[in-house]
């Protein structure tokens, strides 16, 4: 069986049915069969034209990429078929379904989610810029996977998140977190980019710029309010790093980090999320208390709920 559906890959034109990517499923039990499986599959989306005739056949074939990914395949033998740039070319594609640009999005966050010289394949391939096409969309797993991407990017090194704020994601992201009627989920993976540039405040002024400019402490105490026991856990993080962050003399005109999470509320909202009822988790409360006595001890006091 697998040596026919090799044989159906490797057709290119002749395309990919469901039943075809059942059986590469069902084959890649061995890791000879991915091996060779990897090499034909890439090739079928690298060389066929994405048109309606050709849009069924290349969704099943990039979906079979994403589920080798999912079978332990080392990322450098992904990356080596050359697949990378095509596939930031099928997101960005407007004649690309929206299975399509999933798919996509569902192996290039495997690509991200590795080394930094893993998430530099992806970057140079144009990725960053590409994640905003799906972010102008209504889909909402479309926007997970986006912000999925995303919050790797800015987890990686000082050249990769130097990237992804020229390319305008920061603000698209900050709209997801404090936009009440985006999805929780989304809002989720917009809360873990912007606790993860947190990390990167001291020792970069381009971050710190770009953060205090794109209403990012702002957005970390909104994210205290949302009913979400990690995004609650992101935000403490994030507001934690800024509250421990001394900013270079050139920023200092901005205000001090508890300044700066005072104009935002930030006291208001971790006491709120101290003494709310609704909110069992201990250590977030804990944590919550312990930043309230620590850096705003006027606000400590319990609040009336």
């Amino acid at each position: 069986m697998a040596e026919e559906t090799l044989q159906d890959v490797t057709a290119g034109l002749a395309g990919l049915t469901l039943q075809k990517v059942s059986e590469i499923e069902a084959s890649l039990t061995a890791a000879g069969t991915i091996k060779h499986l990897l090499p034909c599959l890439a090739r079928y989306v690298l060389e066929t034209p994405v048109n309606e005739a050709n849009m069924e056949s290349i969704e099943y074939a990039v979906q079979s990429l994403d589920r080798i990914g999912d079978r332990h395949l080392q990322r450098a033998d992904f990356i080596a078929t050359g697949v990378v740039p095509r596939l930031v070319k099928l997101l960005a594609d407007s004649s690309s379904s929206t299975t399509l640009q999933k798919q996509a999005l569902r192996c290039l966050g495997y690509v991200v989610s590795g080394t930094d010289d893993d998430t530099d394949v992806a970057i140079e391939a144009g990725l960053l810029p590409a994640l905003l096409v799906p972010l102008e969309t209504k889909n909402q797993y479309l926007c997970q996977l986006t912000l999925w991407n995303a919050s790797n990017v800015a987890a990686g090194n000082k050249s990769q998140v130097s990237a992804l704020l020229d390319s305008g994601l920061l603000k698209p992201v900050i709209r997801v977190l404090m936009d009440d009627q985006d999805s929780t989920i989304c809002r989720r993976e917009a809360c873990w980019t912007v606790s993860n540039l947190t990390r990167k405040l001291s020792g970069d002024t381009k971050v710190a710029q770009a953060f205090l400019e794109g209403r990012c402490v702002e957005a970390l105490s909104a994210a205290l309010l949302i009913p979400d026991r990690q995004v609650k856990e992101l935000a403490v993080s994030g507001i934690t790093n800024i509250l421990e962050w001394k900013p270079p003399q050139e920023l200092e005109a901005g205000g001090s980090p508890i300044a700066l999470l005072r104009s935002a509320s930030a006291p208001q909202n971790l006491r709120a999320v101290r003494d709310a009822r609704d909110v069992h988790d201990k250590k977030i409360k804990r944590d919550c208390h312990n930043l309230l006595t620590r850096y705003f001890p006027d606000c400590s006091r319990r609040a009336r709920v």
